[in-house]
C-alpha cells in the first residue's frame, strides 16, 4: 500500500479512537487539536468519513459522532462472539457423540475463519487452528458460507477469488462450483469428500441469527476410513440438528432446518 494511503488509514483509525463515551460528539477544532493535524487535513479526513456513514454529523452543532456503519461493524462483532458462546455446548455433544474433530467457521472477506474447534481424540485427525484462515471454496464449510450468501455477494466473491486446486478433487472450475453451491441450498447442508485435504471428510450446515442471515457453518470432520459413506449420512442428521439448536439460541425463529435430497 502506497505511503500516502497507509497515513490515511491511520489518521481516520486515530480519529475514530478519539470518541469516547465521555466524549461522543467532538468538532473538526477538537480532533485537529488532539491529533496535531491542520483543521483543513482533519476537516476533509471528517467529510470523506461522513459521507461513508462512518461518522454522524449533528446538523445543529456541526460536531461529529460514530455513525451507523459503526454500530453495524460492532454488530457483526458481537455477534461472532455470541454464537461462539452459544454454539459452544453443541460442538460438545457433536464431539462426544463423532469422537471426529467439531469446527466453527465464519466469513472473512473472501476467506473462512475458523472461530471454534474440538479435535477429535484419535491420533489420526485433520487438524485446524483457531484462527487459521481458509479457502471457500474447498470444503463444506467454504461451500456453506459461500451458498447462502445473497446472490450479488456470492457473485462478487466468485469473481474475486481463485480456485486452486489444492486435491484432485477440489472443484477449481466457477461453473461447477456454482451447481454445487446450488445443491447445497437446495439440501441445507455440505458435504466435502477430499475437496482441501486428500483423505479428509467433512460435513457442515448453516447456522442462521435473529434475521434469517447465515452467520457461522458447523463443521464434523475426520479422515475417510473412518468417516465412511454411512458415516457420512449419520453426521449430516447431526450436524443438521445442532446446528438449528445454535440458530434457534441466536434468535432465528424458523429453526427447523430439516434433511433434503
Amino acid at each position: 500500500m502506497p505511503a500516502v494511503e497507509t497515513q490515511t488509514l491511520a489518521r481516520a483509525f486515530s480519529i475514530l479512537d478519539s470518541f469516547s463515551p465521555d466524549q461522543s460528539e467532538l468538532g473538526v477544532r477538537d480532533i485537529a487539536r488532539r491529533l496535531r493535524l491542520s483543521r483543513s487535513t482533519v476537516g476533509r479526513l471528517l467529510a470523506t468519513m461522513h459521507a461513508a456513514g462512518i461518522l454522524h454529523q449533528n446538523p445543529n452543532t456541526r460536531a461529529y459522532a460514530l455513525g451507523a456503519k459503526v454500530l453495524a461493524w460492532a454488530g457483526v462483532y458481537t455477534a461472532t462472539l455470541d454464537v461462539r458462546a452459544r454454539a459452544r455446548s453443541a460442538l460438545e455433544e457433536l464431539h462426544r457423540l463423532t469422537r471426529e474433530s467439531v469446527s466453527l467457521y465464519i466469513l472473512d472477506g473472501t476467506e473462512r475463519v475458523c472461530l471454534e474447534r474440538i479435535e477429535s481424540p484419535e491420533h489420526i485427525r485433520v487438524v485446524v487452528r483457531v484462527g487459521e484462515r481458509l479457502p471457500l471454496h474447498a470444503g463444506a464449510s467454504g461451500k456453506v458460507l459461500l451458498a447462502f450468501l445473497p446472490a450479488e455477494r456470492r457473485k462478487a466473491i466468485l469473481e474475486t477469488i481463485a480456485l486452486p486446486r489444492l486435491t484432485p478433487n477440489t472443484i477449481a472450475n466457477r461453473a461447477q462450483l456454482e451447481r454445487e453451491l446450488a445443491t447445497v441450498r437446495k439440501r441445507g447442508y455440505a458435504i466435502s469428500v477430499g475437496e482441501r485435504v486428500s483423505g479428509a471428510a467433512s460435513v457442515a450446515a448453516p447456522i442462521r441469527g435473529s434475521d434469517g442471515n447465515v452467520i457461522a457453518a458447523l463443521n464434523i470432520t475426520g479422515p475417510m476410513p473412518r468417516v465412511t459413506d454411512a458415516k457420512l449420512s449419520e453426521y449430516v442428521e447431526l450436524v443438521i440438528q445442532a446446528a438449528a439448536k445454535i440458530s434457534r439460541d441466536m434468535g432465528y425463529a424458523n429453526g427447523r432446518t430439516r434433511r433434503t435430497g
